[in-house]
């Protein structure tokens, strides 16, 4: 009887060291896993790309302060990105944010925190300028838009409200939930 209990013992104490072993790798294949899905495969340092067209024009340049590229699902993460967008008959449309993210493909920038576009007239004066936060860049449909509250500031006029959309090709903006407009008087040059 007493070998049978103490087989009986050293099959429970097996049993339950080998729950303990099998919970604890599991554990431990989470972390690894968490942790290798958020682990960059390369990043980059004052990093700069220009795309271009098929006829070998300028499409659109990104730099950053830092890049970082993940395997995982293959998207990208930019601080303090900067973007000229080279448009075909106009001059070029300039946006900076805080942060931002490239999906896989680079089919979407999502720009995070602050953001600000531009475009100048050809001497370089500004002529439009719109501040708002977390805008989503489509590059191949030229566009832009986001939900947050934004100002729209041109020659004379701004213009403020909730959501905005910008269509890059023709340098149209429209503000979904307008909430005021003010325009400046026009000043006579004599």
């Amino acid at each position: 009887m007493t070998q049978r209990i103490i087989i009986l013992t050293l099959l429970a104490v097996a049993a339950l060291g080998s729950t303990w072993l099998m919970n604890r790798m599991g554990q431990q294949a989470a972390v690894t896993e968490k942790g290798k899905s958020r682990v960059p495969d390369y990043y980059m340092e004052d990093f700069s790309t220009l795309s271009m067209r098929e006829d070998g024009t300028p499409k659109d340049k990104l730099t950053a302060l830092y890049m970082a590229h993940y395997p995982d699902d293959d998207t990208t993460e930019l601080l303090q990105p900067e973007m000229e967008v080279y448009r075909r008959d106009d001059t070029p449309l300039f946006i900076r944010a805080d942060k931002g993210w490239v999906t896989s493909g680079n089919e979407v920038i999502l720009l995070k925190g602050k953001v600000k576009m531009w475009e100048n007239d050809a001497s370089g004066k500004r002529t439009l300028e719109v501040n708002t936060s977390n805008v989503r860049v489509l590059m191949k449909e030229e566009y832009a838009e986001t939900d947050d509250y934004t100002t729209i500031t041109a020659t004379r006029a701004t213009i403020t409200g909730t959501g905005m959309r910008a269509y890059f090709k023709n340098s149209r903006l429209k503000v979904i939930k307008h909430e005021r407009t003010t325009i400046e008087p026009k000043h006579d040059a004599s």
